[in-house]
């Protein structure tokens, strides 16, 4: 009956969602990350086979947010008919479309917008920060984020996050598109000096090409292309995790073998608790405790203690392990 417990415990492990790229751990806190690809298409064909659902003209946001179930990463399309709350789409299904309204030719770059690696009069598009113009206005947001998930942190990035908050942080990995092609984000207001973010014409990819906003907020960009054709352009967003007391208590009761009451969690913790499955803790073996459900410590151990531990490992990183003299741990 262990052996099947335990083979019920691993395959419902399988299935909870994959939730995070990095970790590090962070005290109670820990960063956690996902990888994300948009495409756009500067005057391209349509519609794209590739990306079945064009994204033009009405205001739409770049929506990343962390979860309990887990991160959300979408592109949300206010068009027309969308509704009050619009059309989420998965990234890989959105064509983030300029179209000949985002298209400027000028004669000279103005003083200070070098950065976008626009040529004099050559053209090149512009997503602008302002919605009503006949191009598409994309908005980068987190606010379906859920803040009591996660913990304050100072980016201290002097371009608007240079305090505490629940901060995202999108940074720009790389960028494939068109040749002689370059991408640009930056904020203007049309007085002050623009405020560039990320610029791969200016070195390249470097640490600065960041941009962070707060949970529950959104903001406008500009997005800029000096080539017409596809783009992909991929982004690493992050945050800080809260976990909480229960979920960095060491789960193996001590004193039971070296691999047991060690301070941290691997699958002899998920055997162990295996061994439990369907048992109410607390009736049967009090040293068990730290398989209680916190919500209902009658309930037996089952989905909600799986969670909890999974929550531990694959969010939190192992108790105890911040980045300090022990050599078992690792940033």
């Amino acid at each position: 009956m262990k052996t099947l417990r335990l083979y019920t415990v691993g395959v419902a492990l399988l299935c909870l969602p994959t939730m995070i790229g990095t970790v590090h751990g962070q005290g109670h806190c820990a960063k956690v990350s996902t990888d994300v690809t948009l495409y756009f298409g500067v005057e391209t064909d349509l519609p794209d086979p590739n990306h079945p659902i064009t994204v033009d003209l009405y205001h739409s946001d770049f929506e990343v947010s962390f979860r309990a179930s887990g991160w959300e990463v979408a592109i949300c399309h206010d068009a027309a008919d969308t509704g009050a709350h619009g059309l989420e789409i998965p990234p890989a299904d959105a064509l983030l479309y300029a179209n000949p309204n985002s298209r400027w030719l000028l004669p000279s770059i103005p003083v200070g917008f070098e950065f976008i690696g626009a040529k004099p009069g050559e053209p090149f598009w512009i997503l602008p920060q302002s919605a009503g113009t006949g191009a598409l206005a994309l908005g980068l947001a987190a606010e379906e984020a859920d803040s009591s998930r996660l913990c304050r942190w100072n980016p201290a990035d002097p371009r608007g996050a240079d305090a505490p908050d629940f901060w995202f942080e999108v940074r720009l990995l790389d960028m494939r598109g068109p040749a002689d092609a370059n991408f640009a984000l930056w904020q203007a207001d049309g007085i002050n000096p623009p405020v560039v973010f990320m610029s791969t014409h200016e070195g390249g990819i470097t640490d600065a090409d960041v941009f962070h906003v707060s949970a529950g907020s959104h903001v406008h960009v500009n997005w800029g292309f000096t080539q017409p054709g596809s783009y992909e352009v991929d982004f690493r967003i992050e945050t800080v995790l809260r976990c909480d007391d229960w979920l960095t208590a060491d789960w193996a009761p001590p004193g039971n073998d070296a691999d047991h009451g060690d301070g941290r969690v691997d699958f002899q913790d998920f055997a162990w608790m295996a061994g439990y499955w369907g048992r109410t803790p607390l009736v049967e073996d009090p040293n068990t405790f730290m398989f209680v459900d916190p919500n209902d410590p009658a309930r037996p151990v089952g989905m909600a203690a799986l969670t909890a531990l999974a929550d531990q490992w694959l969010l939190c990183g192992y108790p105890g392990c911040y980045g300090g003299d022990d050599p078992n741990c690792s940033d």
